[in-house]
């Protein structure tokens, strides 16, 4: 019996994840802590996202568009900074739109938000699964809250309640809308889930079992002051009743625990500016500085349906112009073609065949020599013509050679005359 090829299944590559993709890139100059907010955001969306994309400077938002289609990105995040300092953020839904334009008020990277905490709970495994979208303060009976809010809906994949499992939920993205302020809170956490009714004592046992040589009985290592007041029990809002088993000593099924959330940056305070029809052009929707009548939109849609009509003229004219130049190019090419090749040597076995199946039987060899030699001769003549140098003749020697051929031309007569008589 053959001995099978034993295939290796590559379990520990992190699969990618089917739902929306994104670009994350820059639009030009941002500085360094421009780039590193870049990579931040990044790092918040992925594994849906082109982690090691490099941008250079002459990409246009056409190139990233065509390339959209081809490895499934839904949505377009362009960070740029503006000639007073400011960061601005758009969001673009390729390849038709539309383009919500923000300006980040302030931020605060990654790298600083840890620093500032006591404790992070981060693993490997953190970003192996899209982060969970939670939204509030939006009012949807605004036509650009609604807008919104199905943008960002759309940025990320969609969660089945009853098909969900808990432990692919370890991350959210808080998204808070400030009505006094007009701004929104972008908050990035990870979340944990601990056993209610557990104090400090226990939770150690059930992590690691702790040195008891000092102690006479287990009741003195749970009464010793391992527990206070600042690790008190969680309160009722934030505990739940589990579904499903949890990772984590203590998280069964039924069971309760308590929701914590760690986080883990960026911070981001988001100011909405506009709201455009395409990508980066096209009608304005909404704009937050400049209000305008129905007659100026109308005028306004008008005149840019105006400009798509004339660029599709433009485009067309074009396009029969290259086409074109094309055939000229390859009639000019067939003439040179014509021009530069062989052409047929002449020969004699040719006119011989012809004369054959015209009169039915073969020439005369003196036709053939008469032949032979008038096309000879017609063919040399034309290949090698002869220079004639013209040289002006001396006055004094001149009327010397006029009469030296007189005579012999006198005698020639004369010479024949003798020989016809």
């Amino acid at each position: 019996m053959v001995k099978q090829k034993r295939k290796k299944k590559r379990t520990h590559l992190v699969q990618e994840e089917d739902g929306p993709h994104t670009f994350v890139v820059n639009k030009g100059k941002l500085g360094k802590s421009g780039l590193n907010l870049m990579l931040d955001i990044r790092k918040c969306l992925e594994p849906l996202t082109a982690r090691n994309l490099k941008a250079r400077k002459y990409n246009k938002i056409k190139d990233y568009i065509h390339v959209s289609a081809q490895f499934g990105v839904s949505h377009l995040l362009l960070l740029s900074k503006s000639m007073l300092g400011y960061v601005n953020l758009r969001v673009c839904k390729v390849p038709r739109g539309p383009t919500l334009s923000f300006r980040i008020s302030s931020y605060m990277l990654l790298k600083d938000v840890v620093s500032s905490l006591k404790r992070t709970k981060t693993h490997q495994h953190t970003h192996e699964s899209a982060p969970l979208l939670i939204m509030n303060g939006f009012d949807e009976s605004l036509p650009h809250h609604k807008l919104l809010t199905t943008t960002f809906q759309n940025m990320l994949p969609a969660v089945n309640v009853k098909t969900v499992k808990l432990n692919s939920i370890k991350r959210c993205l808080l998204l808070n809308y400030s009505s006094d302020s007009d701004t929104i809170e972008l908050r990035h956490y990870s979340i944990s889930a601990t056993p209610v009714g557990v104090n400090k004592a226990v939770k150690k046992l059930l992590k690691k079992v702790p040195d008891l040589s000092r102690y006479s009985d287990i009741s003195e290592f749970l009464t010793n002051g391992y527990f206070s007041e600042s690790d008190g029990e969680d309160g009722p809002e934030n505990q739940v009743e589990l579904p499903q088993n949890l990772s984590g000593r203590g998280n069964l099924k039924s069971n309760r625990s308590a929701v914590r959330l760690t986080e883990l940056g960026p911070r981001l305070t988001l100011k909405l500016v506009k709201i455009q029809d395409g990508v980066g052009e096209g009608e304005v929707l909404y704009h937050s500085h400049v209000k305008k009548t129905p007659e100026e939109k109308k005028k306004l849609r008008e005149r840019i349906q105006k400009q798509k009509a004339l660029k599709e003229k433009r485009k067309k004219e074009q396009q029969k112009n290259v086409e074109r130049k094309k055939k000229e190019r390859q009639v000019e090419t067939s003439k040179k073609r014509k021009r530069s090749a062989p052409k047929e040597e002449y020969s004699d076995d040719d006119d011989v065949q012809y004369y054959k199946d015209e009169i039915g039987e073969m020439p005369d060899a003196e036709l053939l020599l008469k032949s032979k030699r008038t096309k000879r001769s017609e063919n040399y003549s034309k290949s090698h013509t002869k220079k004639v140098k013209f040289i002006e003749p001396d006055s004094s020697t001149l009327k010397t050679k006029i009469e030296h051929t007189k005579s012999s031309n006198v005698k020639g007569i004369a010479i024949r005359r003798k020989k016809s008589a």
